[in-house]
């Protein structure tokens, strides 16, 4: 039935209309095939029948409807359990939330408390850190400190809620300000500074540049206005060269006038190839290539050097480089776009142009090596191999053109002798200089610091003679440059003099005292003599603490030599009028001679070099033993190593006490004959006061009428006639 019903429903043609989703355009409406009674009526009858087929269904399913009925019941109760279960769960879920939601809430609150407190309180730190850097300042005298300041407090007014706090505007603003004036001032000192080579000044303003972290920027942009300011007189050789020479003014003139908008160039001359124009052009350009460009290049390669040795920037930021290849540029793009009747004239003049430049370069290779020690008041090793370096670079470069070489090396000579001259306002002379009882004082170690600089010098010119190649160490320049090294040796030489003339007279006293020696007469001991034992540990010291430090041992070597001789001298001399003089004395004596010369050569190694001294040091050691007799038969030779009147003197040791020694007949001391002796190098001069002594003595002889003359009195006047006769 059921089957039938929906069949019957679904298969008449009213029906589906009603039962179909879309309506197809093919089949007729309702409404148009029947009224609405009819329609009305049509699904009444459709309504019965589905409401009797259902009656039908609920009679035959009324047990099974009933179960449901049932079973439904119990469900409906589940759910209502389970319901409120739900609800409870929702009670408690709304509870914990509350627990929950109110703390985060609490803490959400004061969080964002504790973010605005230290907000607050770092505003504050940093407020309070500027006010007392702020502080600092004000107390602060010194540029280079002040610097540091401000850069400390660049990093704090950076920041934009600092700037924002009122009561800190005035002090912020007040900072700025003395950094701008701060920077303008250690602009100017430096631009001064470079015009007049001022080593302090410069290192004092790049140290402000540096504390302030801007020390590249600035050089940056000094080099770019240095430029400009070299395009703008480029500008007005070219614009205007017959009615003034450009570039007088000022670097605060030229700015202005940057600042007011460049000038329009000018008309050019009418008459562009006029002897007139040509030469005012070329007077216009010498002055740019020699004086503009020079006087830049000058400041820059001065520049260079100050940032080298105060050690502010890298060892690769190359100032001079980066100038020479910006005026590079700028040459080459101002030349090549000059006007027609500029290019004409500069191409018909070209090897002038090429004489410019190149007098340009040989006036800075002069001024680099000046430069070198113009601000210098006192040398250093680092003076000096600042020179050297500069002369080795330009004399490099000028060995190709010896007439170019000749005055690089003439310039080279001059700053050698200004390093000299600098060096010797700086020695001390007097009595400090000369004492020798202590160690070294102040005086004597910065004199030894003078003499060991210009050693340094002296070899480190020699080096670079060397390392310049055979061309230039075969030239006639590098002789000039090497023979003019004898002005700093002479320098050392009189350094080391005044502290030899002072071991000279000490070892003079010791040699002395050998006359007031107490036991050589009768001491048969093979130990040397006291005053000996006193030489040597006088000039072991002496050597050690005021010899030995001097680094030019050539020239410490010939003081030494020339300090033997005078030691062999002296002691020939005292032991030739030492009385009484005894056996035991000579054999003392020879003894003594031996340790002389282990004495000189601990100082100057080999006595051979000595020459004639020791010579006669030897010779002198041979003849202590000799008996008057064998003295008179000695050699009286001129050129004998024993001098003919050591050999006289000599014989008056073993005479009596009427036949006195010539000093003690012309009433002189021991020490007076040494002085007289001094003063009197001829050999005649000398024999003929041994002359006086003997007739002195034979008018003694016939007042006293004394029969016969002393034993030795004949000898001695036997070998005065002898040497008087080889003269």
């Amino acid at each position: 039935m059921k089957e039938n019903i929906c069949e019957r429903i679904e298969n008449d043609e009213f029906f589906q209309s009603f039962l179909r989703e879309g309506v197809s355009s093919h089949q007729p409406e309702p409404s148009k095939v029947f009224s609405y009674t009819e329609q009305i009526n049509k699904l009444s009858e459709g309504l019965d029948a589905l409401a009797t087929e259902l009656q039908s269904q609920v009679r035959e399913q009324h047990g099974a409807l009933l179960q449901q009925a049932s079973h439904a019941g119990k469900l409906n109760g589940t759910l209502e359990t389970v319901h409120g279960h739900m609800m409870s769960l929702v009670a408690a879920a709304n509870r914990l939330k509350s627990h929950v939601n109110a703390p985060y809430v609490v803490l959400e609150n004061k969080t964002k408390v504790l973010g605005r407190l230290h907000e607050t309180t770092h505003i504050l730190r940093q407020a309070g850190i500027f006010l007392q850097l702020h502080k600092k300042l004000l107390a602060t005298k010194e540029f280079e400190k002040q610097a540091v300041i401000f850069h400390e407090i660049d990093s704090l007014i950076q920041d934009e809620v600092l700037n924002s706090v009122k009561f800190l505007r005035e002090e912020i603003t007040h900072v700025q300000s003395n950094r701008r004036k701060l920077i303008t001032l250690a602009d100017k000192e430096l631009n001064t500074a470079l015009k007049n080579l001022n080593v302090d000044t410069v290192q004092r303003s790049l140290q402000i540049f540096s504390n302030l972290q801007i020390l590249r920027k600035y050089i940056d942009d000094l080099l770019e206005t240095f430029i400009g300011d070299i395009r703008q007189s480029i500008k007005e050789c070219f614009t205007a060269p017959e009615t003034k020479i450009p570039g007088t003014r000022d670097a605060e003139q030229r700015a202005a006038a940057k600042g007011g908008g460049m000038k329009a160039p000018g008309k050019a001359p009418a008459l562009t190839t006029s002897l007139h124009f040509r030469a005012k052009l070329w007077t216009a350009l010498e002055w740019l290539f020699t004086e503009e460009i020079f006087n830049y290049s000058s400041q820059i390669r001065f520049l260079q050097k100050c940032v080298r040795n105060s050690g502010l920037m890298d060892a690769d930021m190359e100032i001079e480089g980066h100038w020479w290849k910006g005026l590079q540029e700028l040459l080459k793009v101002s030349f090549s776009k000059c006007p027609p009747h500029i290019g004409q004239c500069l191409q018909q003049g070209l090897p002038k142009l090429v004489a410019e430049t190149k007098s340009l370069f040989t006036k800075l290779q002069i001024d680099n090596l000046k430069a070198t020690i113009a601000a210098v008041d006192v040398p250093t090793e680092d003076t000096i191999d600042a020179l050297i370096r500069a002369a080795s670079t330009e004399l490099g470069t000028a060995i190709v053109d010896q007439r170019l070489c000749d005055m690089v090396t003439n310039v080279a000579i001059s700053c050698n002798r200004d390093v000299w001259n600098k060096l010797e306002s700086s020695i001390k002379l007097g009595t400090d200089s000369k004492q020798i009882v202590d160690i070294p004082n102040t005086a004597q170690i910065q004199n030894t610091t003078i003499a060991n600089l210009i050693s340094y010098h002296a070899d480190a010119v020699g080096r670079m003679v060397e390392n310049l190649g055979q061309t230039y160490a075969t030239s006639g320049s590098a002789k000039r440059l090497l023979e003019n090294l004898q002005v700093g040796q002479n320098l050392v030489l009189a350094i080391l003099q005044q502290i030899f003339d002072s071991i000279a007279s000490a070892v003079h006293d010791i040699m002395i005292s050998m006359h007031r020696e107490p036991a050589l007469n009768v001491s048969t001991s093979s130990s040397v003599s006291l005053y000996m034992k006193e030489l040597q540990e006088f000039l072991t010291r002496v050597w050690g603490a005021h010899i030995g430090p001097f680094a030019d041992k050539e020239t410490v070597g010939k003081c030494g030599r020339e300090l033997a001789c005078r030691c062999i001298e002296l002691f020939i001399r005292n032991v030739a009028i030492l009385r009484p003089l005894s056996q035991i004395g000579r054999n003392k004596i020879r003894i003594d001679c031996q340790h002389l010369e282990v004495v000189l050569v601990g100082i100057i190694g080999d006595l051979g070099a000595l020459g004639k001294s020791f010579r006669a040091i030897r010779a002198f050691n041979t003849i202590l033993t000799l008996t008057p007799k064998e003295l008179s038969e000695h050699s009286m030779d001129p050129d004998n190593p024993i001098p003919s009147y050591i050999l006289l003197l000599m014989m008056f040791s073993f005479a009596g006490a009427d036949l006195t020694s010539p000093n003690v007949t012309a009433g002189w001391s021991n020490e007076k004959l040494m002085q007289w002796l001094d003063g009197h190098t001829s050999n005649r001069e000398r024999l003929e006061l041994i002359s006086g002594a003997l007739h002195k003595y034979r008018n003694t002889v016939r007042q006293k009428n004394i029969t016969q003359y002393d034993p030795v009195y004949p000898l001695i006047a036997s070998g005065l006639e002898k040497a008087l006769q080889s003269l």
